[in-house]
């Protein structure tokens, strides 16, 4: 990151005369580029954090721990006998989770509410309705 002499000295060969303050600095109104690049990144950051209910944060943990346990399954039970038929069903099952958890992590996407919604506008005052923030 560039120091802030050098930063000064590009704004005051950037600026017209008298537009550096006398510590070397520009006026407060004129920001560098790094400074508004840094807001935009909050804002993306604020944007991408979003409200859930803890029973759907709570869901897709639960999915996701499913799907580390159904792997370690499959793997115990195809290790040295990939041809059978239980090793398949296991890997279905890898898959069967896999794609529940893609399921509801595109309707978090796509939908402006959280799925339960509709449940917690009628029951707010249920454990699952509690307001989580979670980053996307």
């Amino acid at each position: 990151m560039a120091s802030s002499s050098i930063v000064s000295l590009v704004y005051a060969t950037a600026l017209p005369a008298g537009a550096v303050n006398g510590a070397g600095q520009p006026p407060s109104s004129v920001r560098p580029w790094c400074h508004d690049r840094a807001r935009r990144q909050q804002r993306l950051v604020a944007a991408a954090v979003k409200r859930r209910y803890k029973g759907t944060a709570r869901k897709e943990a639960a999915l996701a721990e499913l799907i580390e346990r159904k792997v370690a399954e499959a793997m115990e039970v195809c290790d040295g006998h990939e041809k059978e038929e239980g090793c398949r069903v296991a890997w279905d099952e890898v898959e069967e989770v896999s794609q529940a958890k893609a399921h509801l992590r595109r309707r978090l996407a796509e939908a402006p509410d959280d799925p339960l919604e509709p449940f917690c506008a009628h029951n707010p005052d249920a454990e699952d309705c509690a307001v989580v923030y979670v980053d996307d």
